[in-house]
């Protein structure tokens, strides 16, 4: 049985199989896929937290996989983690 495809699973997949790019250059590589069916899917995956979009330069933007979130058990280890417990933050 074959699943629809849709605009989030083919820029999620684009993103982890080539990297980040520019917005423009995503939409380059998804000619299947309108302008506003591709930024709508941008703006509900980062909402979501799914994709970051960031803006390096003034007039791009840079699409890509959020990068993988540290455990919270693991978010307080290192040097600093002892002064957070001694100041009531741990």
């Amino acid at each position: 049985m074959a699943y629809p495809v849709t605009v989030e699973s083919v820029i999620r997949t684009e993103l982890t199989s080539r990297g980040p790019c520019t917005l423009d250059a995503l939409l380059h590589r998804l000619p299947q896929f309108s302008w506003s069916e591709v930024f709508a899917a941008i703006d509900q995956l980062s909402r979501e937290g799914r994709l970051v979009l960031r803006h390096p330069t003034r007039f791009d933007y840079e699409v890509s996989i959020d990068p993988i979130q540290p455990a919270p058990e693991l978010a307080h280890t290192g040097p600093d983690a002892e002064g957070d417990k001694q100041f009531g933050h741990a």
